[in-house]
């Protein structure tokens, strides 16, 4: 029975080290790949200049001031927009549902001729049931040197601003030039 059990663990010790050391099965630090950011559909044709309540509470929670007017908050801010294949048809038409596992991902921009993004925030469409009361978006957070994830879930700052938009399923639309 010891002998079983000994051949056992040893087995499970053996499999766990194989899987830990394949890159295929390792946490990835960039889950939503936006390292590169081909594989999305970029809505905006340019960057598109933030509000100053936008740029104010689109950060990581820890940073959104209270007052937007304090002097460390920046002036100005860009943007771009992308989606995946599932948000494309709802964000371009405004009308509709996301389906569930749509993604829209905004890239803050420090300038408007900035290449690099100071930080993603995304919008993942979670099943129902997820915060019905939002309309089952979760919130994520990703700082644009690390691509590490900062916030994720029901983020109480981008609730606020995105329950103004509940007649087209939590987006805003005002960056697609029509």
């Amino acid at each position: 029975m010891r002998t079983t059990l000994s051949i056992l663990c040893v087995s499970l010790a053996l499999i766990s080290l194989l899987v830990a050391a394949n890159p295929a099965t390792r946490m990835s630090s960039d889950p939503l790949r936006l390292r590169n950011m081909d594989r999305y559909i970029r809505i905006t044709e340019r960057p598109h200049e933030m509000h100053d309540s936008t740029i104010a509470f689109c950060r990581p929670p820890e940073e959104v001031a209270l007052n937007p007017h304090e002097p460390a908050h920046p002036e100005t801010a860009f943007c771009h927009v992308y989606v995946n294949d599932k948000a494309k048809e709802p964000m371009l038409s405004g009308t509709g549902i996301y389906p569930e596992g749509s993604l829209v991902i905004k890239s803050k921009l420090a300038t408007v001729d900035s290449q690099k993004p100071l930080l993603f925030t995304v919008m993942e469409k979670m099943a129902d049931g997820y915060d019905a009361n939002h309309g089952n978006w979760k919130y994520i957070v990703i700082d644009g040197t690390s691509y590490r994830q900062v916030a994720s879930g029901r983020i109480d700052s981008c609730i606020e601003c995105h329950s103004h938009y509940k007649q087209t399923d939590y987006i805003t639309r005002e960056y697609i030039v029509k």
